[in-house]
């Protein structure tokens, strides 16, 4: 019983010494220059992406038709199965306006313009990535796999 007793005492004062611990200033300076850094990426990166002059349509990976995205113009792709998708171009931007997938990810999506970024109709397994233009040797060289 005695060892018992001597055990829960020996707990209770290591735990009062962990309450007692408390942070140096230097802890805070740590801290607070840690969570500076994690902010670097986002001002080392911003404004990296430009408006794209050109929009690809990619269909299992296959080339389907390049917009070029100066040009007002609407497109209807339609596949034998019975896909659809509407797709507009409208004062530089691209998106899909309409498409007859149950999920809509697509056209919620909206309008897009700026290099890199995408529209993905998975149940279609379409994509449509604006481009920076269309001779350009950077896109070229890229290599596409989904």
């Amino acid at each position: 019983m005695k060892t018992i007793i001597g055990l829960f005492k020996r707990l209770i004062s290591q735990v009062n010494q962990v309450k007692t611990l408390q942070m140096k200033p230097l802890d805070f300076a740590l801290i607070l220059i840690l969570m500076l850094a994690s902010f670097t990426p986002f001002f080392l990166f911003k404004g990296t992406q430009h408006h794209g002059s050109t929009a690809q349509l990619r269909v299992n990976s296959k080339v389907i038709k390049t917009f070029d995205l100066t040009k007002n113009q609407k497109y209807t792709y339609t596949e034998e199965d019975g896909d659809i998708n509407l797709i507009e171009v409208r004062d530089g931007r691209i998106a899909i306006v309409y498409a007859n997938c149950p999920d809509q990810i697509c056209v919620r999506k909206g309008f897009i313009s700026k290099t890199g970024q995408t529209i993905v109709c998975l149940p279609h397994r379409l994509v449509i990535e604006v481009m920076s233009s269309a001779d350009d040797d950077e896109n070229e060289d890229r290599i596409i796999d989904y």
